[in-house]
Parts: structure tokens; C-alpha cells; sequence
């Protein structure tokens, strides 16, 4: 589990870094800071509702493993839709904010992301249920075989 810790260590701080950076253009640190809060909780609920939704036929052999599937899940995904999400979503901000970009090319745009960000929550929904019966294997073998190891 340790390089499952680590992996998801080096996605935070990369997400970090990228949203940070992506942000740049915002008045202010405060902003900037808000800003990546807000969309970061956001993205925590919605991963949180798609776990639930994606739970549903999910076969758990005891109950406290969901509690630890639920954790791993949100915590690879919470930075993998941000940068999806947040950096895509400050993009369309400053664009919007500076004038450069006609109405009907931001319009465009906001439509384009609207439509990646559904595909991405239907994929997700989906994906989410294959994870959870590959981290319970997973689970269930790492226990299986921690029974069979020969001490010396």
C-alpha cells in the first residue's frame, strides 16, 4: 500500500502545481487560492456521488472495505478530474475575464467543456464500478496470501 500512498502523494502535488499555475492570471493569491478550494470540494463531492452511484451491484465481502475502496478511489481521483476540470474551467475564466475571445468562440467553448465534462462523469461512473471489484480482488488476494507465508 505504500506505493499506492506515494502515487497518489505525487498526483496531489502535482495538481497542486498545475492548478496553481493555471490560475495565475486571477487578481490576487486569495482568489487563486478560493478558487482551487472551491473546485477541489466540489470535485470531492461529485467523486463522492459517483462512488455511491457506481457502489450499487458492487459485492462487498465485509463491510469495512468499502470504507478503504472509497478512500483509495477519491484520493487517485480527486487531482486526476482537477486537471481536467479546474484547469480546463480557469482557462475558459480568464479568457472570458480579458475580452479577447468573441461571445459566440466562448460560448463554443463552454459548450465543448460542458460535453467533456458529462462523457467524463458517465466514463467515470462506469469505471468506478470496475475499480472497486479490482481493488476488492486485490484486497482479497494480499490477505489470501499473507495466510500462506512461510516463516523461517
Amino acid at each position: 500500500m505504500s506505493i499506492i500512498n506515494f502515487i497518489i502523494f505525487v498526483l496531489f502535488v502535482t495538481y497542486a502545481v498545475f492548478a496553481w499555475n493555471s490560475t495565475k492570471e486571477f487578481e490576487n493569491t486569495i482568489i487563486r487560492f478560493s478558487y482551487i478550494l472551491v473546485g477541489t470540494i466540489f470535485i470531492t463531492v461529485l467523486n463522492l456521488i459517483l462512488f455511491g452511484i457506481s457502489k450499487i451491484g458492487v459485492v462487498y465481502p465485509k463491510k469495512e472495505m468499502i470504507g478503504e475502496v472509497r478512500r483509495i478511489i477519491l484520493l487517485v481521483f480527486i487531482p486526476i478530474n482537477g486537471f481536467i476540470i479546474l484547469t480546463q474551467a480557469s482557462n475558459i475564466f480568464v479568457q472570458a475575464k480579458s475580452g479577447l475571445v468573441s461571445k459566440e468562440d466562448m460560448q463554443k467553448k463552454i459548450k465543448r467543456f460542458a460535453i467533456i465534462f458529462l462523457v467524463l462523469i458517465v466514463f467515470e461512473a462506469i469505471y468506478f464500478k470496475n475499480i472497486q471489484n479490482g481493488i476488492i480482488d486485490f484486497i482479497q488476494n494480499v490477505q489470501i496470501n499473507k495466510r500462506f507465508v512461510i516463516t523461517y
